[in-house]
């Protein structure tokens, strides 16, 4: 399908009364399955999408609005949001993910504990995170918008970056080839063998 124009469209930074969208954006980007094995059970999905909800109202944690981009359409209607950060600070920020999933889902792990997860990013790239576009408005080049408004956002750290998309998804596979991302590995995520892409300035 072709893509329309979506000259009405604005990217802008991610602000705390947009944690209800945030959260949704990462539960939508994990996908039905990891968050039921998240939340340990289907009746728990609300508390994994509050879990996420929090997180993004936080100043420090991976999710936060801070870390966010918002796309907007022309009457203020949040259509898309991308989260991204700086690897080198993913464990210092994973303690507000730690200490409120123990709060919410009942779970009772250490940072400790969790610096022998295997790990979703490193500090050696900026890690984007989570991506999600309405169903609505997809196929309008908003989430292509969305990864060069990160990648720009982030340009002057100097770092390669990185994201983790399944294997079956075929579309986004699509999508991150054409902008320059190239497969460089496989990473687990929540026990699920996960393709990891990269970007240098010079993949092109």
């Amino acid at each position: 399908m072709a893509e329309k124009d979506n000259s009405s469209i604005m990217i802008r930074p991610g602000r705390r009364g947009d944690a209800p969208f945030i959260g949704k954006t990462i539960t939508e980007a994990m996908g039905h399955e990891l968050c039921v094995g998240l939340a340990e059970g289907e009746e728990n999905l609300p508390k994994v999408l509050k879990l996420f909800t929090d997180l993004a109202a936080t100043d420090t944690a991976q999710y936060s609005y801070k870390n966010t981009l918002v796309a907007v359409d022309n009457d203020g209607k949040s259509i898309g949001a991308i989260i991204g950060y700086d690897g080198a600070g993913h464990r210092e920020m994973r303690k507000d993910f730690i200490a409120k999933a123990n709060e919410l889902l009942d779970w009772n792990v250490t940072v400790e504990e969790a610096d022998h997860w295997e790990p979703e990013t490193n500090s050696k790239e900026i890690y984007l995170d989570s991506l999600y576009v309405i169903p609505e408005y997809r196929n309008r080049g908003i989430a292509s918008s969305l990864i060069k408004a990160a990648i720009d956002n982030y340009r002057n750290i100097g770092k390669p970056f990185g994201l983790l998309v399944e294997p079956h998804n075929t579309k986004a596979h699509k999508l991150y080839k054409e902008l320059g991302f190239k497969e460089d590995g496989v990473n687990n995520f929540c026990g699920e063998p996960m393709i990891h892409l990269s970007y240098n300035y010079d993949n092109k």
